[in-house]
C-alpha cells in the first residue's frame, strides 16, 4: 500500500508517504550463539505491522531462538501488540524461544497497560535476551 498526500504549505507542496517500508525498518543478524536478532526501527502501526509479522514468521520457520529488539521503536499500537501475541503463540508451537527487547517507554507502556509484560519474555537489552534464550535452550526448566 502506498499513499501520498499533498497539501499546500505556504507556496510549496509537501508530500508525505505512508508506505509501510517508510515507517518501519528491520535489520537482521545472527548472533554467535546462533540466535537470529531482528532489530526493529520506526513505527509499528496498522499500516506497518504486517511487514513485521511476515518477517518474524519467516524467521520462526527455521530459528530455534529469535530475539525481537524493539529498542528503536517509536510507536507500538494495538495492531503491533496483536502481532506480538500471535508470533509468541507460533513460536511456542514451533518450539522456538522468542525473546523481546523492550526498554523504551513507547514500547513498555503499551505492554504494561495491556498486561503483556506477564505474557511475553521481555528483556532490557539484546545481550540479556541472548543469554536467557541460550539457557532456555539448554535447560527446559530455566526461567529468565
Amino acid at each position: 500500500m502506498h499513499t501520498e498526500l499533498t497539501s499546500a504549505a505556504g507556496s510549496r507542496a509537501v508530500q508525505a508517504s505512508t508506505r509501510p517500508t517508510d515507517l518501519l525498518a528491520i535489520a537482521e543478524w545472527t548472533a554467535p550463539t546462533g540466535a537470529v536478532v531482528l532489530a526493529v526501527h520506526g513505527e509499528v502501526d496498522t499500516s506497518s505491522c504486517s511487514v513485521l509479522h511476515d518477517r518474524i514468521d519467516e524467521q520462526l520457520r527455521s530459528a530455534h531462538h529469535l530475539v525481537l529488539d524493539l529498542g528503536e521503536v517509536d510507536l507500538l499500537c494495538a495492531a503491533g501488540l496483536t502481532v506480538l501475541v500471535v508470533v509468541r503463540e507460533r513460536a511456542q508451537l514451533r518450539g522456538t524461544v522468542l525473546c523481546v527487547v523492550a526498554r523504551t517507554r513507547p514500547v513498555r507502556l503499551p505492554l504494561i497497560i495491556t498486561g503483556l509484560t506477564g505474557v511475553l519474555d521481555l528483556h532490557l537489552d539484546v545481550d540479556e535476551a541472548l543469554a536467557c534464550g541460550r539457557s532456555r535452550l539448554t535447560s527446559e526448566d530455566a526461567v529468565c
